[in-house]
């Protein structure tokens, strides 16, 4: 299995474990409040229920998407580029300096885009243009069942919830 799908799933277990203990203690309990933070490092660019656009000019450690789009354009400066319960387009041109993942959706390279990392689509599809160079590895699974993307289903639970839409953002000093 490659390196770059053990990781996503890792990741995914971890998301997991406190979905699991917060359906059991919201069987204990009738208050069902959820809670959700987005920890974020200066230089990031967030982004929750709606699209995130990196424009040419624009210097981002990362772009993170929930419930959205990110759409990097071409003279834009990313390390990398993540899009949960959604779709990851990297235009014709348009580099990246470490890895793409999208959990939930698919990555659309354009044409001669250029990715230094990884790029992982879990419950979606990789489309990639002529000429698009990835140096890592290229991950995409998807699992359908009666019809149902198995993944898209996942990130789904594991995300939705009371207080989930009304995140509160913090940013890390470094």
């Amino acid at each position: 299995m490659p390196r770059s799908l053990l990781s996503v799933l890792a990741a995914l277990s971890l998301l997991a474990m406190p979905a699991a203990a917060r359906a059991e203690d919201d069987a204990k309990k009738t208050d069902k409040t959820g809670t959700c933070t987005i920890h974020a490092k200066k230089g990031d660019l967030v982004a929750q229920g709606k699209n995130l656009v990196v424009e040419s000019g624009t210097k981002a450690r990362d772009a993170i998407a929930i419930d959205g789009n990110v759409k990097v354009r071409a003279g834009a400066t990313v390390n990398n580029v993540v899009s949960i319960r959604g779709k990851v387009t990297i235009e014709p041109g348009a580099q990246v300096s470490g890895d793409v993942t999208s959990l939930g959706g698919d990555v659309v390279l354009g044409k001669s885009a250029t990715i230094s990392g990884d790029v992982v689509a879990l419950g979606g599809k990789i489309q990639t243009g002529e000429g698009v160079t990835i140096s890592g590895e290229k991950t995409q699974l998807s699992v359908s069942f009666n019809g149902e993307e198995l993944f898209q289903k996942l990130f789904s639970g594991i995300i939705t919830g009371e207080g989930t839409r009304d995140c509160e953002l913090s940013f890390d000093e470094d």
